[in-house]
Parts: structure tokens; sequence; C-alpha cells
């Protein structure tokens, strides 16, 4: 990696919630059934919503093998479906993920922090330098019942990622990073995606689910 190939990483995770970030889901009251004349907003007082979000690189030979491109139109535009076919097969990768809950509106934060030290030559002996990489997730999210049907999120997402490649002794590693932020409707348990970017090689996907 750098000097003769040798680095030392040393990683440090820092989980800011009280929710453990892949387990299980929280206690959530029953959802109560409205009934005439009942208002429809006194819904969200008493439900707790989960929210999922994972993000999912995918080669772009492999959706266009599936006859889809993340910029088509329907019905050739890309689907949760095609993501997941891509998984199977190897042709894509869950980058992160992160899960948070929240209850009438009530924004809920998760961020896990990773520090990466490299060493570096520093042409004195006896004398070593390392430089520190920041990287990790910060997921923000407020989510209410809208309906018995339907969820309202607000989300902001991003995540930065370490690559470590052989490079120059005097060149820093790459970082890859991504910020997401908006509002969307979802129907509980259906994984939707959200905002996605991509580059030559790659389309990179936000893919939210509420429950």
């Amino acid at each position: 990696m750098f000097a003769k190939g040798k680095g030392i990483v040393v990683v440090a995770c820092l989980l800011l919630c009280t929710l453990t970030l892949m387990g299980g889901r929280p206690n959530m009251p029953a959802r109560p059934r409205s009934s005439p004349g009942q208002d429809p907003e006194n819904i969200s007082d008493a439900v707790a919503v989960l929210v999922e979000a994972f993000v999912v690189e995918v080669n772009l030979p492999a959706l266009a093998e599936l006859g889809v491109s993340p910029i088509g139109a329907e019905p050739h535009a890309v689907s949760v479906a095609d993501i997941l076919k891509c998984l199977q097969s190897a042709q894509a990768q869950v980058i992160c993920g992160s899960k948070g809950a929240s209850h009438s509106d009530e924004q809920t934060t998760i961020q896990a922090r990773r520090i990466t030290y490299v060493r570096r030559e520093t042409g004195t002996p006896h004398q070593v330098d390392f430089n520190p990489y920041d990287s990790g997730t910060h997921f923000s999210v407020s989510a209410s019942a809208a309906s018995e049907t339907v969820v309202s999120v607000k989300f902001r997402f991003t995540h930065a990622r370490f690559t470590q490649k052989t490079q120059a002794p005097d060149a820093p590693p790459e970082t890859d990073s991504w910020e997401w932020s908006g509002s969307v409707i979802l129907e509980p348990g259906e994984p939707q995606i959200v905002a996605a970017t991509q580059d030559s090689e790659t389309a990179v996907f936000l893919l939210l689910t509420a429950h």
C-alpha cells in the first residue's frame, strides 16, 4: 500500500444510538384502527416507525444484461427486484446500512465513525508518521404514519468510504462519499429506491423501507 506495501490500520467505531444497528425491531404499540369520525392525524401519535436504509452498489453491465437502466423510463427503469437479482449473482454489494425508529416525526440519528491510520514514510530514521482518515455513516430520519396504509419519511443519509489502493508513497488514499436527503411516502414493508448516483462503471442506490 504505502512504504514497502506495509500499513497499519486502526479502526475505531462509535455507534451513537440506543437501537442496535442491525438488530431487531423496537417494541411498537398495536396500530390503532380508525373509526368513523376519528381524526387521521391521531394515528401518528400512537405508532412508532422503523426505517431501514441500505446503500447498494451495482455493476452497470449487470443491469444492462437485465435490460434495464438507472436512467431509463418504465418499463426499462431499474427496480428493487433488479437490484436483488444483481446481489444474488454477486454483481452488486451492500456498501452500508442503518436503521432508526421514529415516533410522531421526532428525528432519530444514527452515526458510525471509523478512523483509519495509515503509516507513512517520513524520510527520517527511527521516526514513524501515521495519517488519520475518516469514514463512516450518518443517518438522520423522522417518520410518522400518514395513514393506515402509508408512512411519511424525511431523511438525510451520508456515507464516506476509505479505499485502500496501491499508490505512490506521497499520495493520500482515495475516499468515496455520498450524501442524500429528502422526503418520501412509503408503503410499510415495501423497499423503495429513493436516491441514486452513477459513474462510468457502477450505480449506487439508496433504498428505504418503513415498518
